[in-house]
């Protein structure tokens, strides 16, 4: 009798891998006339925002735009703010087949000096990181039947990436800076973040629900006489709903989807008491789909010689929603010549990620600018590290996406001669999990090569702990289905040593 082999085809996932770049950026900020000459210069910072990966069957493209930003203090001593917007690109070489991809863009040490009162020149670079994970499709034994054959069968779920989808759309909106706030006059520091807050697949599409939030720290106009100019912060949030096109999504599937805001655009109106806030933002989904697959782990014949060839299957197993939000409580010491505080605010320095131990890592940024005793503006900064407990924990990590953003901040002064802030951080995203199983690729049975069962009806058969059932029904080519009701067994594993009966 031959041996009838039924197989299946797993969508086995590739080593998660990362690809790292490094692109040159240069540029020179020309102040506008308006602008008052540069006396110091305080803080430069590079900040980028990256685009959805764009596959072309060949490689992917990293793109995006990076914000140069300097603040300087003028010869009159004003506190004062410029910068320069610029698009980046780099394409990666293509390696195998992709099925999810995402990047990173961080800003390396950057120079800075003023060449004149009215230019300033910056050098520096940009550190980007692709990471993706490929597939593969395989064969696996998913039954065999006849010729005396056991089958040791197993399963897992697992969940294929059906595609990446993304939509391009601009926010335009009008933000009141609030009562009793005068005239504005010119942005002096900026942030913004988008989230999604609801996301679902209909037939062919998704349809993604969040909003926007934008926050302005900004001087107002020139005030009359020689009153001290103060400083004022205004937030807008904007609610934004977008329905991506995904031809060939079912309502079955499940999508991750993410907004990302680019620099904002701000044009003050004629009486200075609002402003029109145009943000370009883009609508990103990851649709995926859970299916299960069954394979052989072993197999051996009662009635003739047979052979087996095992291999790795890989897949993508779970796929864990993160939705924190971690409450930052920290301090930071007030060198004695501060007077006041001008500004005071948490940024990420960098973005989320999950380590072997089942933490997710990020960094935060605590930035400071305050005036000393003899009103000059100095810049203070503190960097701490933070860790969270992962909803994947334990378990290993193919592919992430996660972001954080800082929802709510806030300062207070303490006795001791520091501030006390604190600070609503959400982290975001998704992480996808991986499992490894032994399966067989194939087996067959030498029908010329016949087993001897001897004369013996059963066989006694002193086990040891620890011994699995499978092991010793194998050994004995007989089923494992009769050792099991033979001896009244319930365990897979024995925990003591036993004496088994052995069915023939």
């Amino acid at each position: 009798m031959e041996l009838d082999v039924t197989r299946s085809t797993a969508i086995c996932c590739g080593t998660p891998n990362e690809k790292k770049a490094v692109l040159p950026v240069e540029c020179s900020l020309i102040l506008p006339d308006y602008y008052p000459d540069v006396m110091k210069i305080l803080r430069y910072t590079a900040k980028a925002v990256t685009s959805p990966v764009f596959s072309d069957g060949t490689g992917e493209t990293v793109s995006g735009n990076v914000s140069i930003e300097v603040n300087y203090v003028s010869e009159e001593g004003e506190f004062c703010f410029c910068g320069q917007v610029q698009p980046f690109s780099h394409n990666f070489v293509r390696e195998g087949n992709i099925s999810a991809a995402e990047a990173e863009a961080v800003a390396d040490e950057f120079s800075c000096r003023a060449v004149n009162k009215r230019r300033i020149d910056l050098h520096g670079s940009l550190n980007l990181t692709l990471r993706t994970v490929g597939t593969e499709e395989r064969e696996f034994v998913k039954a065999a039947e006849g010729a005396g054959a056991v089958c040791k069968t197993d399963s897992t779920d697992m969940v294929t990436i059906a595609g990446e989808y993304f939509k391009s759309f601009t926010v335009e909106e009008k933000g009141e800076l609030g009562y009793g706030k005068p005239p504005f006059g010119r942005a002096v520091r900026t942030a913004v973040s988008a989230a999604v807050n609801e996301c679902h697949v209909i037939q062919d599409k998704i349809v993604t629900k969040g909003e926007v939030r934008v926050k302005v720290f900004w001087s107002p106009e020139e005030a009359d006489g020689e009153a001290e100019k103060e400083y004022f912060t205004s937030s807008f949030s904007f609610p934004v709903s977008r329905m991506i096109d995904a031809p060939g999504v079912l309502m079955t599937d499940t999508c991750d989807a993410s907004y990302r805001a680019d620099f904002p655009e701000l044009t003050p109106s004629e009486d200075g008491a609002s402003l029109l806030v145009k943000i370009k933002v883009g609508a990103f989904a990851r649709v995926y789909r859970t299916d299960s697959t069954e394979f052989l782990t072993d197999m051996f014949s009662t009635e003739f010689e047979n052979s087996v060839e095992n291999g790795k299957l890989t897949v993508i197993d779970r796929v864990f929603p993160v939705e924190l939000t971690e409450e930052v409580s920290e301090k930071m010491e007030l060198p004695t010549s501060v007077e006041k505080i001008i500004d005071l605010w948490t940024e990420v320095q960098s973005q989320p990620r999950p380590d072997s131990e089942g933490k997710i890592l990020y960094s935060l940024r605590l930035c400071m600018f305050a005036r000393d005793s003899e009103d000059s503006v100095a810049y203070y900064e503190k960097t701490v590290e933070r860790e969270l407990s992962s909803p994947a924990a334990g378990r290993k990590t193919a592919f992430y996406n996660l972001s954080a953003i800082v929802a709510n901040e806030d300062y207070t002064l303490t006795r001791g001669g520091s501030v006390e802030i604190s600070a609503s951080v959400v982290i975001d995203g998704t992480v996808y999990t991986s499992v490894t199983k032994n399966a067989l690729t194939a087996c067959t049975v030498d029908e010329n090569k016949k087993i001897d069962r001897g004369d013996a009806a059963v066989v006694l058969y002193y086990a040891e702990p620890g011994e699995e059932i499978w092991n010793i029904a194998k050994s004995h080519r007989t089923p494992l289905d009769g050792i099991v009701s033979e001896n009244g067994l319930s365990e897979e594993v024995l925990s003591a040593r036993k004496m088994l009966v052995i069915p023939k």
